[in-house]
């Protein structure tokens, strides 16, 4: 005999379990752009949409960046921007509430510029706020049903359930990778301290010793640094160091990092880098500080020693560029003359690196 009480019952502990199957998969993952694919795993083989995204929010320019898009068309989409306020995700993102459209034609909030961008037209839609608080930092939005039906409420319900798991994920692992960032830098001027330019040094070890290669460091050292604190305080010394640090990441390639070694000294580690365009980087480096010391509001001059190896380890290519610093200073002693978006952009610089160290590339 059916009872209509224990099927429904069924019915919730199908769901319980399929909410909790989907939670345990999201928030297991470690990184933000895991977080998003698997949440775009999970949309896609529960609702069979045509075209889902993840918008996330630019703050700073208003707007909503299309950051992760699967479906058709979406190296269209990927990348596109939409100003906050605008179309159905753009209302989600403006008033943090969720929204169903079962037929765009008889809604107002419904923008065409998506369509136009990928060439296909909108006839359903979900999107549902990513929620921080009470901060809306994304939104997930699906477009059309493959078996060509609407989205109802109860599909609106459900990816909001599928949003929290999500943005609760997003936020761990934005709070430890910001914690980690933090953890890596130095306080004063933004550069690497020793823990993060250890990482560093770690990476190009393993990469060298798998696929050789040339390996070069400068090594910077603020002339006088003790007698510009003695004469103009501490905090001029800090100014110095700032300055410094800025004209070295500005002058480095995307490749490169830069590191405060110690207290007034500074390395820049440059992967596949030989003698020869380690020398041409020094004198680069050289002439940029040259000029923004001579015009600083304390003076200051720095010395650089560059040197390369393709055999040695990290200990001695240091040893050897002290070496060299104290040789430039002996023989040529010199006058005294600073979103989650970003977020997503360092995992991904992170992961190139990465994957650069397992292929060579």
């Amino acid at each position: 005999m059916h009872d209509p009480e224990r099927a429904a019952d069924m019915d919730d502990l199908i769901r319980l379990s399929v909410f909790s199957s989907i939670g345990t998969s999201i928030v297991a993952e470690n990184s933000i752009r895991g977080v998003l694919d698997r949440v775009l795993e999970q949309v896609g083989a529960f609702f069979g949409p045509l075209n889902w995204s993840v918008l996330l929010v630019d703050a700073e320019r208003d707007e909503l960046v299309f950051s992760v898009v699967v479906g058709r068309a979406a190296d269209d989409l990927r990348g596109k921007r939409i100003p906050i306020g605008e179309g159905v995700a753009g209302w989600v993102a403006r008033r943090g509430l969720p929204a169903v459209v079962e037929d765009v034609r008889s809604d107002a909030r419904f923008s065409r510029r998506a369509d136009g961008l990928s060439g296909f037209e909108t006839k359903s839609i979900i999107a549902v706020p990513l929620r921080a608080g009470d901060r809306v930092f994304g939104v997930i939005e699906l477009i059309n049903r493959l078996d060509g039906g609407s989205f109802s409420a109860y599909d609106m319900r459900v990816l909001s359930t599928i949003a929290d798991f999500a943005a609760i994920a997003i936020e761990k692992c934005y709070y430890l990778a910001e914690a980690r960032r933090l953890s890596e830098l130095d306080y004063l001027t933004g550069v690497l301290n020793r823990r993060g330019l250890r990482k560093i040094i770690e990476r190009e070890c393993a990469r060298r010793k798998r696929y050789s290669g040339d390996l070069s460091v400068v090594v910077a050292d603020v002339d006088a640094f003790k007698r510009i604190n003695d004469e103009h305080g501490h905090a001029a010394g800090d100014e110095v160091l700032k300055t410094v640090a800025r004209v070295l990441a500005r002058e480095a390639r995307e490749a490169d990092a830069v590191a405060r070694f110690g207290g007034d000294e500074f390395v820049v580690v440059m992967p596949q880098t030989g003698p020869e365009d380690a020398e041409i980087a020094r004198a680069r480096f050289q002439a940029a500080l040259d000029k923004e010391g001579a015009a600083h509001v304390v003076p200051f001059s720095v010395t650089l020693g560059a040197h390369s190896a393709a055999e040695a380890d990290f200990d001695e290519l240091f040893r050897e560029s002290d070496r060299d610093l104290y040789r430039r200073k002996s023989a040529h002693p010199l006058a005294i003359g600073e979103n989650l978006l970003a977020a997503l952009d360092d995992e991904a610089r992170r992961a190139a690196q990465d994957s650069g160290g397992e292929t060579g590339e």
